[in-house]
């Protein structure tokens, strides 16, 4: 006999209430932060390394340095702002997205003549809104996460004295440092990420008795893909965060002047350092969170329904 097959709740016409999606996003936002912080730190050093593609800058050295010069618990600097964007960014993307999933299902059903729409290009359009929404939300703590990971001295930094030396020197724009390549980065990686995860399920249904935590694994799938084609950005918007503590003597980070900058002294290869190890943990991340949401859900709709059975 077949396993029955679980209820996919990020198809448009799931029913998922913005509640349900906020406490189910803020668990999987917090997992998959907890899993992969190291990972996270050793990405941001590699992409913020200036000396080539050569080897001895690779992931391998990056760690022997990291743990020889700053000790094991220099893998989580940075780890308190990223630990809250990843809740709130969980809680938030899911929710954006559970909204613009319902206004578009209403949107087509009561104009059926003029809005029809693939399922899965639709997770692409409202994955990219659910992306903007979470990093208009999240993105101060992006910024504090990435400076703080970018530390490479023995002494931690203060997440309130990095704030305050931000505000000081920047203002308040200073908190928003690389937004518009981050906007244009994270619409791109979310709206992809979902509709690659939505063509992986649709791909899989075939195979759900043969792949256990089908879930997770259309979510590996989903966060490898997307990160393979936007990742260039990605390290541009690291550039960005970190450039004024970094190269304060330097005019200020023009992205598109940076972008060919990047390009002619380092080569293509300069925009995909720190990827593999971005791979290893965007992947995971990917699979925990879609894998942890969907069954958060499950369980939360279940719970619900035992309860008011047993109210009835």
């Amino acid at each position: 006999m077949g396993k029955t097959e679980r209820e996919d709740h990020l198809r448009k016409d799931s029913s998922v209430s913005a509640v349900e999606a906020a406490v189910a996003g803020s668990m999987s936002g917090a997992i998959a932060r907890a899993v992969t912080a190291p990972l996270d730190t050793i990405k941001i050093r590699l992409q913020l390394q200036r000396h080539g593609f050569a080897a001895k800058y690779n992931a391998a050295h990056t760690v022997k340095n990291l743990l020889r010069n700053e000790g094991i618990t220099a893998l989580w600097k940075g780890n308190v702002p990223a630990e809250i964007m990843y809740i709130l960014y969980g809680a938030t993307q899911f929710t954006s997205y559970t909204l613009l999933n319902s206004a578009l299902n209403d949107l087509e059903t009561k104009y059926p003549q003029y809005v029809k729409i693939n399922p899965s290009f639709s997770s692409l359009i409202v994955g990219s809104g659910a992306g903007i929404a979470s990093t208009l939300t999240t993105y101060p703590f992006d910024l504090l996460r990435t400076r703080l990971a970018a530390n490479s001295s023995k002494e931690f930094l203060s997440m309130v004295k990095t704030m305050k030396n931000i505000w000081l020197k920047n203002g308040f724009f200073g908190y928003f440092a690389g937004i518009k390549p981050t906007m244009l980065s994270v619409a791109s990686t979310t709206g992809l990420m979902f509709w690659s995860y939505e063509l992986a399920r649709d791909f899989s249904k075939q195979y759900k008795d043969d792949i256990p935590f089908i879930e997770g694994f259309c979510g590996f799938i989903a966060g490898a893909t997307s990160k393979g084609i936007t990742f260039p950005l990605d390290t541009l918007r690291k550039r960005i965060q970190v450039h004024s503590i970094m190269e304060p003597e330097l005019a200020p980070f023009n992205a598109t002047g940076n972008f060919m900058k990047i390009l002619k002294s380092e080569g293509p290869l300069g925009f995909y350092k720190g990827f593999s190890i971005s791979l290893l943990k965007t992947a995971p991340t990917s699979a925990i969170s879609l894998f942890v949401y969907e069954y958060s859900l499950t369980t939360i709709k279940t719970a619900s329904e035992v309860t008011t059975k047993l109210e009835a």
